[in-house]
C-alpha cells in the first residue's frame, strides 16, 4: 500500500489548471451561499419605490458592496470556467499546455472583469 501518509493541502504545488478547477468549485459555493440573500434583496427592492431607496442606500455600505462585488465576480468566474470545462469535455484543450493557457485566460478575463466592475460599481 503506497497511500499518502502526510497530506497537507497547503504544501502541495498544484498546476494552474488544478487551481482553476478548485476555484471553480469555490465560486460555486460562494454563488450558492450568496444567491438567496441577493435574490431576497432583489425581490425586496422591486416591491416598492421606498424599498428600492432603502436598498439603494445599502449600496453605500462597504461590506455590502464588497459582498455584492464578490458575488458578481464569482458568477463571472464560474461562467467562464464552466465554458472552459465544457470545451474540455468535448475533447479540446486537454493537453497540459492547452490546459495551462486556458486556465490563465480564465484568470486574466476574470481579473479584467473584476477591475472593470470595481471601476463601474465603486
Amino acid at each position: 500500500m503506497n497511500s499518502p501518509r502526510y497530506l497537507n493541502l497547503f504544501k502541495i504545488a498544484l498546476p494552474l489548471p488544478g487551481v482553476s478547477s478548485i476555484l471553480h468549485r469555490i465560486s460555486a459555493i460562494a454563488i450558492f451561499v450568496l444567491s438567496l440573500p441577493m435574490m431576497g434583496i432583489l425581490v425586496f427592492s422591486l416591491s416598492s419605490e421606498a424599498n428600492y431607496q432603502i436598498i439603494n442606500s445599502l449600496f453605500g455600505n462597504f461590506l455590502f458592496k464588497s459582498l455584492f462585488s464578490l458575488f458578481v465576480t464569482a458568477m463571472f468566474y464560474h461562467f467562464v470556467s464552466g465554458l472552459r470545462h465544457l470545451v474540455m469535455d468535448f475533447g479540446y484543450w486537454e493537453t497540459l499546455k492547452a490546459g495551462r493557457i486556458s486556465a490563465l485566460a480564465t484568470f486574466i478575463s476574470t481579473g479584467l472583469f473584476f477591475f472593470s466592475f470595481l471601476y463601474l460599481a465603486w
